[in-house]
C-alpha cells in the first residue's frame, strides 16, 4: 500500500526570472544618469540644449556617454520585453516585434552617428535617420497598444491608463519630426525639420517615464503566490 506525501514544496521564480526587472530598471537609471551627465557637463557636450538634437552628443566629446546611454536603454528594453512576455503582458507577435525594433533601432541610432547639419549626406547618416524614425513610433505604439489591450483587467486598469497616457502624450513631439520625414523620403519633397531640441528633450522624458511604467507593471505581474507540488510517492517497509 502506498501514499503521497501532500505537503506543499513552493515553486518560486528562478534568480534569473526576479532579475529581469531589477535588471532593466538599473538600465535605465544608468542611462539617465549618462544623459544628465551629458546636459550638465559642457565639457563633455557644449551644445544648447534647447536648440541642438540629442543625436548631436555623437558629434561631441562626449560622444562615449551618449553610446553608452543608448546602449544601456537599449539592453533593458530587451530584458523588459521578456519579462513582459514571460508575465503574460505582452503576447501579440506584432507588439513583440514592435519592441525589438525599439531596441534594434536605438543600436542602429548609436553606430551610425547622425551627418553634421549643412554636411554631406552619407549611407551612415541615412541609416540614422531610418533607426530615429523607427524609434519614434515603436516604443508609444507598443505602450498604447498594450494599455488598451489590459484596460478593463482590474488588477492593470492603473498600469494600462498611464501607459496609454503617456504613448498619446508622445504623439504630438514626434509629429515635427515624422512628417517631413515622409514628406522628405516618401513623396520626394524638400520640407525642413522645425522641431528644436527642446521639444525632442521633452520627448525623450515621455519615453523614459513609459519605460518606467512598464517597468513596474512588469514587476507588479511577478508571481508572488505558492504553488504546490506534490512530493515524491512514499512506501511503507
Amino acid at each position: 500500500m502506498s501514499f503521497h506525501m501532500l505537503c506543499p514544496a513552493p515553486v518560486r521564480p528562478r534568480l534569473r526570472a526576479r532579475l529581469l526587472v531589477p535588471g532593466a530598471l538599473a538600465a535605465f537609471a544608468g542611462a539617465v544618469v549618462l544623459l544628465t551627465v551629458l546636459h550638465v557637463d559642457r565639457r563633455l557636450a557644449p551644445l544648447d540644449p534647447v536648440s541642438t538634437m540629442l543625436s548631436d552628443y555623437a558629434l561631441s566629446p562626449g560622444r562615449g556617454l551618449w553610446d553608452g546611454s543608448l546602449l544601456l536603454t537599449s539592453t533593458g528594453s530587451a530584458l523588459l520585453l521578456v519579462a513582459l512576455c514571460r508575465r503574460g503582458l505582452l503576447a501579440n507577435p506584432a507588439l513583440v516585434a514592435a519592441k525589438v525594433l525599439w531596441c534594434v533601432s536605438l543600436l542602429a541610432v548609436a553606430v551610425f552617428a547622425k551627418d553634421p547639419q549643412g554636411g554631406a549626406v552619407t549611407a551612415t547618416g541615412k541609416i540614422h535617420l531610418y533607426a530615429s524614425a523607427v524609434t519614434c513610433l515603436s516604443l508609444p505604439v507598443v505602450g498604447w497598444a498594450l494599455g488598451r489591450r489590459h484596460r478593463d483587467d482590474p488588477r492593470w486598469r492603473r498600469f494600462a491608463t498611464w501607459s496609454r497616457r503617456l504613448a498619446l502624450a508622445a504623439i504630438p513631439f514626434y509629429l515635427p519630426f515624422i512628417v517631413p520625414f515622409a514628406v522628405n523620403v516618401v513623396l520626394g519633397g524638400h520640407l525642413p525639420t522645425v522641431a528644436t531640441g527642446l521639444v525632442e528633450r521633452l520627448m525623450m522624458v515621455l519615453e523614459i517615464a513609459l519605460l518606467g511604467v512598464l517597468g513596474y507593471w512588469a514587476h507588479r505581474a511577478m508571481p508572488t503566490g505558492v504553488r504546490f507540488r506534490p512530493r515524491a510517492q512514499v512506501s511503507p517497509a
